[in-house]
């Protein structure tokens, strides 16, 4: 994997690893192996001062020292805390208790108190606070901060990142062990030599899985109507159930306020369930000009959170033109944007949209007539940079994403970013579902997730669903059956990343 991690994909990939059948205690074990083995390569001699936080970055930190202990060296732990939030954090903690209690041991532990001598050791391990953190440490561990700062410790040897990493309360490195990849942030700050360690993840790890449920934005308790989002979906014409089955998607992965734009003929045919809410345009049965106005002065009065465009739109000359329009429209108000099925057409041959953030979801047909030869890959490199009022801005790695859908979908984002989505139900290759995978990135979008999280989300919720919904209808499984089952699943996703 060659592409900067987000500090929020490191609990995903464990998580998803987990599911794979791996043990915590086992991704813990060797990330304190990569630990000591570098903080043995800094020091000689002299005294290891350990200092280990609350949670799992505080567990690499007891299992560096054990091992650390057993090579030789002369260990001293300072625990924040009385005990780990983990199982495998708390179970490498018993195991350095175990080791110091033994009075033959090189390896001492205590837990820290204003009272504790700094002493005078030749190397300070910092595994107080790992990525799970935003902002400046607080209560205890923030105390161990400013009490490690006027002892100036020759060297600091920091474990995934330095704790503090961005915020005032910074404790710099000499350097920096972190796992399976350099995080963000870590080019622009004093973290020291940045040594990349590997993981015993399996390959599949970083694919679409249960952990991508971490980044789904939490329910506030003191939400009212429009909180979780309002999307804008523009489609039918031709066929006015593909947006139906997309806005339907949208509503049951949590977005608030799903308004569906179709010329008026469309919006005559369709049954309409009640959580959506009809916008008819004045265009009898193909998007045009007078509908294109009617839908930029809705974007101007609704403020709608992300818009998605294409599904059962049809192709007409004026239809085509009409995208493009409303595409330069999202573009200049900073909307996220899905762009599904034929409004695919109507993008410039081998061009990202100009500023535009958002998914492009291209089936393999699609795909070729847009890019033709080219990767994805170098077409969203080329578009790493906007140019805003004549200066070079740089973009965020996380807001475009190209997935090509099929049997195996395809994320490709900037950076190096590209991942896959297999599991599903054959049946699934069902007309319809890929507006329901357009419905559920853009209700992703709506509710405030970034292009490449919320990609990977509604990928891999989308196939667990085709699989609760093929087990309850089988071969006579239809598009139409799936949205409840993508709450059932989301449901369950976010549960269990409580757990």
């Amino acid at each position: 994997m060659s592409w900067l991690l987000n500090w929020q994909e490191v609990a995903i990939f464990d998580a998803n690893a987990e599911a794979l059948g791996v043990k915590v205690s086992t991704l813990m074990g060797s990330a304190g192996s990569s630990l000591a083995r570098k903080a043995a390569e800094m020091i000689a001699d002299g005294e290891f001062l350990i200092l280990c936080g609350p949670g799992n970055n505080g567990g690499d930190g007891f299992a560096a020292a054990i091992e650390l202990a057993e090579m030789g060296g002369l260990v001293r732990v300072i625990a924040s805390h009385d005990e780990q939030k983990g199982e495998a954090a708390q179970g490498f903690r018993l195991q350095c208790e175990g080791i110091a209690n033994d009075d033959a041991s090189s390896l001492t532990m205590e837990i820290w108190s204003k009272d504790c001598d700094f002493g005078s050791p030749a190397l300070l391990v910092d595994c107080l606070l790992g990525v799970g953190l935003e902002g400046a440490p607080r209560s205890v561990v923030g105390e161990m901060i400013e009490w490690v700062k006027p002892n100036n410790p020759p060297l600091v040897l920091a474990c995934d990142i330095p704790t503090g990493l961005g915020s005032e309360l910074f404790l710099a490195a000499d350097a920096t062990v972190t796992f399976h990849s350099e995080k963000f942030g870590m080019s622009y700050v004093d973290v020291g030599e940045i040594v990349v360690a590997p993981l015993p993840w399996p390959p599949e790890t970083i694919d679409c899985g249960p952990g991508d449920a971490l980044r789904y934005p939490p329910l506030d308790e003191n939400a009212h109507k429009g909180q979780r989002g309002k999307l804008l979906i523009v489609g039918g014409g031709p066929y006015h159930g593909a947006p139906i089955l997309a806005g339907r998607a949208a509503a049951r992965i949590g977005v608030d306020l799903v308004h569906v734009a179709m010329p008026r003929n469309a919006v005559d045919r369709a049954t309409w369930p009640d959580h959506l809410i009809p916008e008819r345009l004045f265009d009898e049965d193909n998007l045009d000009e007078r509908g294109v106005s009617e839908i930029i002065a809705l974007i101007d009065e609704k403020s709608f959170d992300a818009v998605l465009i294409g599904p059962g739109l049809g192709r007409t000359e004026g239809t085509m033109d009409g995208v493009r329009i409303l595409l330069e429209k999202c573009s200049e108000e900073g909307i996220p944007t899905v762009i599904d099925a034929d409004a695919i057409y109507a993008l410039d041959e081998g061009i990202w949209p100009a500023g535009l953030e958002g998914v492009i979801t291209p089936h393999a047909r699609e795909l070729r007539m847009w890019l033709w030869d080219a990767n994805p890959a170098e077409i969203l490199a080329s578009s790493r940079v906007d140019d805003k009022g004549g200066e070079q801005v740089k973009i965020d790695p996380e807001s475009r994403v190209i997935v090509r859908t099929g049997a195996v979908d395809q994320l490709t984002a900037i950076e190096g970013r590209y991942c896959e989505c297999r599991g599903g139900h054959p049946r699934m290759a069902t007309g319809g579902t890929g507006d329901l995978l357009a419905g559920t990135i853009a209700g992703l979008l709506a509710q405030g997730m970034k292009s490449w999280p919320a990609t990977r989300l509604a990928c891999y919720v989308m196939r667990e669903a085709g699989i609760m919904t093929a087990h309850e209808f089988g071969p006579g499984l239809l598009a139409s059956d799936v949205p409840q089952h993508i709450a059932r699943v989301l449901t369950k996703l976010t549960a269990d990343s409580k757990n």
